[in-house]
């Protein structure tokens, strides 16, 4: 279990460093400039906005999968 710990230690510092590299070797360039902030937020990060939006979706799902479905409400009253 240890190592299967640090093997996956591992990967996500290497993924994190692989983020890091491209991001400094391809900067992004500053979005223009907007007096609003939605719009200012949509035109130069459309990505996050819709990664979170992706992460909100699959929260609400998770959630939903949790919850009891109508048949486990009632409870069962049939001791025969």
């Amino acid at each position: 279990m240890t190592n299967e710990r640090l093997l996956r230690g591992t990967i996500v510092l290497v993924l994190l460093g692989m983020g890091v590299l491209i991001a400094h070797l391809h900067p992004t360039p500053l979005p223009p400039k907007s007096d609003d902030l939605g719009g200012a937020l949509w035109l130069g990060r459309q990505a996050d906005l819709v990664l979170q939006l992706g992460l909100m979706l699959v929260a609400a799902f998770g959630i939903r999968a949790l919850l009891p479905g109508e048949e486990e409400d009632q409870p069962d009253d049939d001791y025969d």
